[in-house]
């Protein structure tokens, strides 16, 4: 069999939580890990999550998990029969791979699946590793410069511009912007096409992009790698007019790899994120 190049994206996100979150993190991590049942499977809004505590390396944690996808129902073989899956064995989906830094308080990761659901994943596996039923756990991307607090800094927004493969959109996070859900639902939009959007931004009832949503949709964009284009415009205190690119705002490591497998297997995806550690090895 004939390898296949794979090109990933590792993404950085700083994790908010409580003191005794990160002071019982590595206990936690080691019950589990070191337990005859490492794995655990949890149903979030009727998905089902596959979770591993798989491998510990002085201060890094490696998490593995694998996302149930529903999106496929029946399989076709060769001899003209057509069945259903037979999930009873496990989980069908896509995996996702995780390193915990509990130190910095940070979690690097990333997914050969939709793109777009990898934070969520990501706190869906560190809950699994906390004492505290109540704790919260907040991910948000890390920024690659200080500039881009500007947004959140400008008093008025005109509009946000972005190019964006309809491809990408086909399976969307739950807790993506309205906009990209309204954008993944529409049957007017081809497979695999790229889409180039100019949006006002208002604040009437009936506007697309508002001031308290034009945050969380760059957010989303601006870590979506079929995201070309990400721009937005607006005026700061004196009235004048600001262009704020966003299009590579945060801290990614990009890693080319070559395999025989259809996935990134366990091994290969804990040394790639220990590459991205160790290039980018931030102080959060």
């Amino acid at each position: 069999m004939s390898k296949t190049k794979k090109i990933v994206t590792v993404r950085f996100f700083s994790v908010d939580a409580s003191d005794a979150f990160f002071d019982n993190f590595s206990a936690n991590f080691l019950l589990s890990n070191e337990s005859s049942a490492n794995t655990r499977i949890v149903t979030i809004r009727n998905t089902k999550n596959f979770i591993k505590a798989a491998d510990k390396s002085t201060n890094q944690y490696f998490i593995t998990v694998v996302r149930e996808r529903n999106s496929w129902q029946a399989k076709a073989m060769r001899d003209g029969n057509i069945s259903g899956l037979a999930i009873n064995q496990g989980i069908i989906g896509d995996p996702y791979y995780f390193c915990v830094i509990p130190e910095q308080k940070v979690v690097l990761g990333f997914t050969t699946g939709p793109i777009g659901s990898l934070k969520t994943v990501a706190s869906i596996a560190l809950e699994q590793f906390k004492t505290l039923r109540t704790d919260k756990v907040t991910l948000s991307l890390i920024p690659k410069e200080k500039e881009f607090s500007k947004l959140l800094e400008l008093p008025e927004y005109n509009s946000l511009h972005f190019k964006i493969n309809s491809s990408s959109l086909v399976d969307v996070a739950d807790d993506a912007p309205t906009l990209i859900k309204n954008l993944s639902s529409a049957p007017y939009i081809e497979h695999n096409v790229q889409l180039a959007l100019d949006l006002e931004c208002s604040d009437e009832p009936d506007s697309i992009v508002t001031k308290d949503n034009i945050i969380e949709i760059v957010n989303y964009l601006s870590d979506n790698e079929s995201c070309t284009v990400l721009k937005v415009k607006g005026k700061n205190e004196d009235g004048q007019n600001i262009n704020l690119d966003f299009g590579n705002a945060f801290i990614n490591y990009r890693s080319e790899l070559s395999t025989r497998n259809k996935y990134i297997d366990e091994s290969t995806a804990i040394k790639v994120l220990s590459s991205a550690w160790s290039e980018n090895p931030l102080t959060y």
